[in-house]
């Protein structure tokens, strides 16, 4: 068979879960190679030992490892692995990881490998980074929704700041306009108590006038 013969989930040296497709030892190998393998930054990295070829991804402390025949290249082991690790990172598995004992993940996640392990090497996943783009190309189709979604409320606010500063202009001209009646209402106001002042003051001054014989009838 050609393709992933076997993956395994790690903490340092300690085999957190496995499965394997064909048959031959591939923990012994693989465990002294975890040995050496440097855990305190995420890596991707290639190594033989025994004659077999392991693939392995560094991530948060874990090491997510494969075993390969040797005519795959690197993108379908690379893409197990990615999918091996989205995969034991839904859950508690990740957290239980921590503490777990030699394969107590076994149970609960190795047959999550054998599948992932079957599709892959039947090519049923497809290319992991087509899979990738596709989804980057799906957020980036929300995230163009969502702006547009925002640009149209900033066109809406704008328009509500426009009529805003329509009425208030309009109430400003408002005011301006009444207190020009006003001033003319006072000013007419004004006008007629200066008539009835003078009309009055010369009724005064007849009957006064007609009082003191100035003026005879």
């Amino acid at each position: 068979m050609s393709g992933v013969e076997y993956g395994a989930v790690a903490r340092g040296d300690v085999i957190l879960a496995s499965h394997q497709e064909t048959d031959g030892d591939f923990e012994y190998p693989l465990k002294e190679l975890l040995r050496v393998l440097p855990t305190d930054a995420d890596i991707r990295t290639t190594r033989s030992n025994g004659g077999v070829t392991f693939h392995f991804l560094v991530s948060d402390g874990l090491t997510y490892a494969c075993a390969t025949t040797a005519d795959v290249g690197l993108r379908l082991p690379f893409t197990f692995l990615d999918l091996t690790k989205e995969r034991f990172n839904i859950g508690s598995l990740q957290t239980r990881a921590w503490t777990a004992m030699e394969h107590e993940l076994s149970r609960e996640f190795s047959t999550v490998m054998a599948s992932i392990m079957v599709k892959c090497n039947e090519g049923k996943m497809g290319d992991h980074i087509s899979t990738l783009k596709g989804q980057v190309q799906e957020v980036k189709v929300v995230m163009t929704q969502n702006i547009e979604k925002i640009v149209e409320r900033g066109e809406r606010l704008d328009t509500l700041l426009d009529k805003t500063q329509e009425l208030e202009s309009s109430s400003t001209q408002f005011r301006a306009g009444a207190k020009k009646v006003k001033a003319a209402m006072c000013m007419k106001n004004v006008r007629w108590w200066i008539i009835i002042g003078v009309a009055a003051t010369a009724v005064v001054v007849i009957i006064v006038l007609f009082a003191t014989g100035v003026i005879k009838t």
